[in-house]
């Protein structure tokens, strides 16, 4: 109901929306991610792009693959990923884009966040005291320090 198909010129909106990229894992919360989502959308105007990242098959895999359609099923997986964190937020009448995209994680993050203009990334709740919260600690550190790299400045929500 609320997912709207990510056009390319996204970036080309009025800069009085901000866009919020959040990166689909298997680390998250999903239910503190849609609340806050839903606390950003009640409190200003927000445009926000669901994403989730499939790593590509090593050339050695693709061998075994050829006869598959491979990106089709991480595709498809993808959006089994992002499916449960699409549910809350139809649930919670928050409206967002969703994509999956086929490439490795950091340089497929920087470049969709850079190409949607996204200056807000949040990768999950950073308080609970797990593993976890220090994995998406670290990918949040080398995200943005790719990103500040080359020039695109932007907060780790």
């Amino acid at each position: 109901m609320a997912a709207i198909a990510s056009p390319a010129h996204a970036a080309l909106f009025p800069a009085a929306v901000r866009n919020v990229l959040v990166v689909a894992n298997r680390l998250q919360d999903l239910g503190s991610v849609a609340a806050r989502l839903a606390r950003l959308h009640r409190e200003e105007c927000v445009r926000i792009y669901l994403l989730a990242v499939a790593p590509p098959p090593t050339g050695h895999a693709m061998q075994f693959l050829r006869h598959i359609d491979v990106r089709r099923l991480l595709r498809e997986d993808g959006l089994t990923r992002l499916r449960p964190l699409m549910q809350l937020l139809d649930a919670a009448c928050v409206p967002y884009r969703h994509e999956v995209e086929v490439g490795r994680w950091e340089e497929t993050i920087a470049r969709f966040a850079q190409e949607r203009c996204c200056r807000s990334i949040l990768m999950g709740d950073h308080d609970a005291p797990s593993l976890g919260t220090l994995l998406r600690r670290h990918d949040a550190w080398r995200i943005r320090n790719r990103l500040v790299k080359l020039g695109f400045a932007c907060e780790m929500l």
